[in-house]
């Protein structure tokens, strides 16, 4: 009887969310968690800072021109925010729009069509929910509705459900809906499409010195880029020619913005909770030895 009561359950929550177990709602809330325990491990520039405000900026065409596939408002739009670590390479948008770009991308940037580019692709996931998908694949739905019998998520929810997107990378299909979907978006935001393709072979030159983070979860290998290569010939033809449409849609130039995040005046966000706990360690095991 109760199993009979369960399968029930998952039937209205699936109709209810188009086929899906997680609903808008409660990609929101996932969103949200995920958000909280990134804090705990990556230092954001404070969102009153011109690099911060300058990111919000630069997502907004690309939201945009991101409706065709999905209307931001089922979300709540994109929540943007820039990672204070030059050394790291990645942007990711996790479930409900939280989207990340790190100042170690934009510096290594050539121009803002290799940053929509990426961003572009990004955006890609989450109208595609490509993050909420995995998540209802790898876990049972009957612990999908335990994870939200409140109006968020259980903090040993939020911890495991962190736990694996970060350990987690997308099928080759969702990557490669994500280089069509977007590319589209950029170019319908007013970048050449060719700057993801053009930001790859980047970073394929740099891979010999140590794979970038962001190839460590976006492989990248000259057979996807020849094929998004072609998918922009395809779609658009003599229309769109690789170099034009590169410059920033936004009032602040991109060598502004390099400019300020190599400053060091950047003002910042509250420290990572993790880091005094793994500093107390590193003092821990110095004073043994």
């Amino acid at each position: 009887m109760l199993r009979v009561i369960f399968l029930a359950v998952v039937a209205v929550i699936a109709q209810g969310c188009g086929g899906a177990l997680i609903s808008n709602k409660q990609e929101r809330a996932i969103g949200k968690s995920v958000d909280g325990e990134l804090k705990k491990e990556y230092r954001l520039v404070h969102s009153s800072d011109p690099v911060a405000k300058w990111a919000k900026a630069f997502i907004k065409p690309l939201e945009r021109s991101s409706k065709r596939f999905r209307n931001p408002r089922e979300i709540g739009g994109y929540k943007v925010a820039v990672i204070a670590d030059d050394k790291l390479l990645n942007a990711f948008a996790a479930p409900g729009g939280f989207t990340y770009i790190s100042t170690g991308l934009i510096l290594s940037a050539s121009n803002c069509a290799e940053i929509a580019g990426v961003m572009g692709h990004e955006l890609a996931h989450v109208t595609q929910r490509h993050g909420a998908k995995s998540i209802e694949k790898a876990f049972a739905a009957q612990q999908l509705i335990g994870f939200f019998l409140g109006d968020g998520l259980s903090r040993d929810a939020a911890v495991l459900i962190f736990a694996f997107l970060q350990g987690t990378t997308f099928s080759q299909e969702h990557e490669s809906e994500s280089d069509s979907v977007g590319l589209r978006i950029t170019k319908s935001a007013g970048y050449d499409p060719h700057g993801l393709s053009g930001f790859f072979r980047k970073l394929l030159k740099k891979e010999k010195g140590g794979t970038p983070q962001f190839l460590s979860s976006h492989p990248a290998t000259k057979n996807r880029i020849r094929s998004v290569d072609r998918e922009i010939k395809r779609r658009y033809g003599k229309k769109v020619k690789r170099g034009q449409k590169t410059r920033c849609r936004t009032k602040m130039k991109l060598a502004d913005v390099k400019r300020r995040i190599r400053s060091g005046k950047m003002k910042l966000g509250p420290k990572p909770k993790g880091s005094s706990k793994k500093k107390k360690k590193k003092k821990k095991k110095k004073k043994k030895k």
